[in-house]
């Protein structure tokens, strides 16, 4: 059978931890966040987003999870949980904290590891046994070297460790032209918030459906 995989990060790679973050800081926390369909299923995603989209009037301007206050992104969490319930998606989050990371991931060089690492991690033991996988990350969030090496990272964990055949198409878009990509978006905004914001609500809907997975703390 095959599947599409969207995803999407929040926070940033950066390792300026001793200033407030946007303050010429970097976030103390890193997250990527995933959804699995079946292909063939995008229409229960994007149906979704373009209600949130009339219900809030907006028509051009991307909605990011960031738009969402913390009492608008409670309501959203409840009706994404109901999506992924109501059609057995397979969803989950990686997150980071980037202070315990260990000092030689903090080279600008290496931040195709930690990020490749942390995809391989969410999504190999759940996709080894699918015929084929459409991985969809947003093409802006990927770090430039990743965009080579995450994809042959998830074929030699597959082919090679887990002896899968599973076919691996990987194929960035830009999220403002894809509403799946919103969607995995506003997951992803909102575990980061639970962490580097203390906004916990949100996330407590969610992580009851997705599965989460901390590394560094």
């Amino acid at each position: 059978m095959e599947y599409d995989i969207f995803f999407d990060e929040s926070g940033d790679l950066g390792w300026v931890l001793d200033k407030p973050f946007r303050k010429d800081g970097s976030s103390k926390f890193f997250s990527i966040s995933y959804i699995i369909i079946p292909a063939g299923s995008q229409k229960h995603l994007s149906r979704f987003v373009r209600g949130i989209y009339k219900e809030r009037n907006r028509t051009t301007k991307e909605l990011k999870g960031t738009d969402f206050r913390a009492p608008a992104a409670k309501s959203v969490s409840r009706r994404i949980a109901a999506v992924i319930e109501r059609h057995n998606f397979i969803a989950g989050s990686i997150v980071v904290n980037k202070s315990n990371v260990p000092i030689r991931l903090m080279d600008p060089g290496c931040k195709d590891v930690l990020y490749n690492f942390m995809v391989q991690l969410g999504l190999c033991d759940k996709v080894s046994s699918f015929d084929t996988i459409n991985i969809i990350p947003d093409e802006r969030s990927v770090p430039s070297v990743s965009k080579n090496t995450c994809s042959d990272l998830i074929r030699s964990k597959l082919w090679l460790e887990m002896g899968s055949n599973t076919i691996v198409n990987y194929t960035p878009k830009v999220s403002h032209q894809s509403n799946e990509l919103m969607f995995i978006d506003w997951i992803t905004n909102f575990t980061w918030r639970n962490y580097e914001n203390n906004e916990p609500a949100p996330f407590q809907i969610l992580e009851r459906h997705m599965d989460v997975r901390e590394l560094f703390f």
